[in-house]
């Protein structure tokens, strides 16, 4: 987070030096001390922003037209999850040059682009390919027949949709369910550790700066006075989901009554004790009303739990078909009853 805010910093008081307009490609680099120092500067379209034809809502050429003509600037959000740009060097060949091509027409939303040049030479940059999906995790799936090494650090994805907090790491049993929920669905999320007692002002600016950063949902999970669920809805208008945490005093009550028991103007949508779970698909309905993915998945986590409870039902009723009081006795002591 630090260095994606220092970079920020270093690119825009760089380019704020120029009176031109239109598209500028900032190159800095990264010390492993989270340093950030100015590389140079490309007052054009740049190759590592040609991601945008495939995953944003308009492409940085466009926007670099309207920049220079004095036309209003259009939206450059990402309308995908994720995108990973491949870029494809020279090989000593043309025929091994353009293998990988070959391989990315067989890999699903690959945006192929090459650059018409006569000859390949060794380490010329000749074309790229643009992979697009709902998130990095899928994207891993599908690109695993190429081979890509790197690629989850490599690509860009969108941020986080869901945050995950808890007032300490011993909650994070218990939150670890609202995190599988995430990565079942392929939903971006964050984790992190957030006390409303111990940490008052880290927790001010999480909540105060979620949406700025694209967060839509906020699953707390608290223990004992249970504070942090309340104290973050007070400060984001994002829907805040409460986890109450079981605690070794009163076994969860005291988590419970304190989350649910907000005041008026105030709400927090309060899941049974522990029950992170929950949580997480709650959070996962939530972005599904305006998420037509997310809303089709879910439908069809529901499809497929109601057949996992029919075809249960359907096994105990074939069992016990015919069968007398003594014979079903039997039959709930060897399912373990």
């Amino acid at each position: 987070m630090a260095a994606s805010t220092a970079a920020l910093d270093v690119c825009s008081r760089a380019i704020s030096s120029f009176d031109g307009y239109g598209i500028y490609g900032v190159e800095m680099f990264l010390l492993e001390d989270d340093t950030v120092l100015l590389n140079e500067i490309a007052p054009r379209p740049h190759n590592s922003g040609h991601y945008t034809m495939e995953a944003c809502a308009n492409d940085q050429f466009e926007l670099h037209i309207r920049a220079v003509m004095g036309l209003p600037l259009a939206s450059c959000e990402m309308v995908v999850g994720a995108a990973v740009m491949l870029n494809i060097l020279g090989e000593d060949t043309m025929e091994a040059t353009k293998a990988p091509l070959e391989k990315s027409l067989t890999i699903p939303n690959a945006g192929i682009h090459w650059y018409g040049k006569a000859a390949a030479r060794k380490g010329r940059k000749m074309a790229h390919v643009t992979f697009v999906g709902p998130s990095m995790r899928a994207l891993q799936t599908s690109l695993a027949p190429l081979g890509i090494e790197g690629m989850a650090e490599a690509g860009t994805g969108a941020p986080p949709q869901v945050g995950i907090i808890m007032g300490s790491d011993s909650d994070l049993p218990t939150m670890k369910a609202a995190a599988d929920v995430m990565l079942e669905f392929d939903i971006p999320f964050e984790i992190t550790i957030v006390s409303a007692h111990r940490t008052p002002a880290r927790m001010y600016s999480y909540a105060a700066e979620a949406a700025d950063r694209g967060i839509k949902v906020i699953i707390a999970g608290a223990g004992g006075a249970a504070h942090l669920p309340g104290m973050v809805a007070a400060l984001t208008p994002l829907p805040v989901i409460g986890v109450p945490v079981k605690s070794s005093t009163m076994s969860g009550t005291d988590s419970l009554y304190s989350i649910v028991q907000m005041p008026r103007g105030i709400p927090v949508a309060t899941v049974a004790i522990g029950n992170a779970m929950n949580a997480g698909l709650l959070a996962v309905r939530m972005l599904g009303v305006g998420d037509p993915r997310m809303f089709e998945k879910m439908q069809q986590y529901m499809n497929k739990q109601e057949a996992t409870v029919l075809g249960k039902a359907e096994k105990m009723e074939e069992n016990l078909r015919g069968a007398d009081s003594e014979a079903i006795g039997s039959y709930i002591k060897e399912i373990g009853f």
